[in-house]
């Protein structure tokens, strides 16, 4: 048996605006698409953190495997440090 749209449900005695138009289903869709795009966009500045982490950390381990002392110290160009 198939089942009615769903604004048939909420609203039973309004019809749709337009033959195959659904307000209804049209609003949860963009409101399932802001939450969708919130939730990549979340998980990109986090990969973007942790990427930036593993740079650093990288770049520390480098350092000491070189044998250099003062490895916690950031190393900026320019200053006489390499």
């Amino acid at each position: 048996m198939r089942r009615p749209p769903t604004w048939s449900l909420e609203h039973q005695r309004q019809e749709p605006e337009k033959p195959g138009f659904n307000a209804w289903d049209d609003r949860i869709r963009t409101r399932q698409n802001v939450a969708a795009a919130a939730v990549v966009l979340l998980l990109g500045l986090a990969t973007y953190n942790v990427m930036v982490e593993l740079q650093s950390s990288s770049r520390i381990l480098a350092c000491i495997e070189a044998g250099h002392r003062n490895c916690s110290q950031p190393v900026i160009p320019g200053n006489g440090h390499r």
